[in-house]
């Protein structure tokens, strides 16, 4: 769990991923579990250039729509679906816009808004569930065993670094 968010925000986001992925069990491939909860919750997903941003979420009209970097990499999309989600799953009652830069902000106060840690912490319990990752995992984690862990998740090696460390494992670096 991310502890730079409160315990009971944390608990609250990770129950409304383990109940999507309860409602979509039956998807076990990573894009196709976030094109399909996008696509059950009328939000649609359309690739653009985005230039520095990773993505965006936005209500036009009467629907939403995530915005995804084209250039990116497919574990990147990934992530920043799973993170648009999770804004629209926890914050779409607060804003109508969400930006997301790309690996760095520019400014450190803009990376680590709770927001984004919010979003970030349902990217990770959706696409990299604690119960999987916990299954999967064994002994001490090596620079292998992570790269294995990244490739079976559909994510970067970054990505399952960190949510390793969330979860409380040492890690390689």
């Amino acid at each position: 769990m991310n502890r730079l968010l409160e315990p009971g925000q944390a608990q609250k986001i990770q129950q409304k991923a383990n109940e999507l992925l309860a409602k979509y069990r039956q998807v076990s491939d990573p894009y196709e579990l976030v094109s399909k909860i996008a696509s059950d919750h009328e939000v649609r997903i359309m690739e653009a250039d985005l230039y520095e941003m990773s993505g965006a979420l936005r209500k036009e009209s009467d629907h939403w729509v995530i915005y995804v970097n084209r250039s990116d990499s497919q574990q990147r999309k990934l992530f920043t679906i799973a993170h648009e989600l999770g804004h629209f799953f926890v914050h779409r009652d607060l804003c109508d816009e969400f930006v997301d830069s790309q690996f760095v902000a520019r400014d450190n106060r803009e990376r680590h808004t709770e927001r984004e840690l919010e979003a970030n912490e349902f990217a990770g319990n959706l696409i990299m569930p604690e119960l999987e990752v916990r299954e999967r995992v064994s002994g001490n984690i090596t620079e292998d065993t992570l790269l294995s862990l990244a490739r079976s998740f559909g994510v970067s090696a970054i990505a399952m670094e960190t949510r390793l460390r969330n979860l409380g494992y040492a890690t390689p670096h």
